[in-house]
């Protein structure tokens, strides 16, 4: 009987955790439609983040109305509910964010647009870690629970530390007009996944 019971729990948390599906997909037309990053002042991204595949949440991220100045460089501010301030520029096909965690605000090239697949770059130096990024793939469709994404980049990356060992890997998609739709990753050995639920671009 306890046996029983066990596996009827254990079969009703595996159906409630139902997997994230994109719920909306709004661009409105935006004028970031090229880019990989939108900066429009308003947009906002939801996402679904699990933890070691148990633990859900939602939670948004917003493009502020202002700009910040950090180590001479000027980046569009967004707010992430999990997060806190994410400050991003763009220079043509490169993507730079800053790693807030840094004293000295480290400046990552996370994406870079004009690469080809395969290719590695080393995004940014903090202290005795060294982040590098790869292009895995290029798709020119990208068909996601039923939403249809152009352009889309899967990008690795990894931090190494100063003996040469992996402390954290990701993969990350990323969708022309959109920005990240997915990532897979784990940190501190603890899997989490994000996936994007629905975008309401400005």
């Amino acid at each position: 009987m306890k046996k029983l019971l066990l596996f009827s729990i254990v079969l009703i948390t595996l159906f409630s955790c139902k997997k994230a599906k994109i719920e909306e997909v709004n661009t409105n037309n935006s004028k970031d439609s090229l880019t990989y990053q939108p900066k429009v002042p308003g947009s906002k991204w939801s996402y679904k983040m699990t933890i070691a595949l148990v633990n859900n949440s939602n939670y948004n991220t917003i493009r502020e109305n202002y700009d910040s100045v950090i180590n001479g460089k000027t980046y569009a501010v967004f707010n992430s509910e999990v997060e806190g301030k994410q400050f991003i520029r763009q220079d043509g096909d490169k993507y730079y964010s800053v790693l807030t965690s840094s004293t000295n605000k480290v400046e990552l090239l996370m994406l870079d647009a004009s690469r080809a697949v395969n290719d590695t770059w080393v995004g940014g130096v903090n202290g005795s870690d060294t982040y590098y990024y790869t292009i895995l793939e290029k798709f020119p469709v990208y068909v996601l629970d039923g939403f249809t994404f152009k352009n889309v980049l899967r990008i690795k990356l990894e931090r190494k530390d100063g003996s040469n060992i992996t402390t954290m890997t990701a993969e990350a998609y990323y969708a022309q007009g959109i920005g990240q739709i997915r990532s897979e990753g784990t940190v501190a050995s603890v899997p989490v996944s994000v996936k994007l639920i629905t975008v309401d671009l400005k």
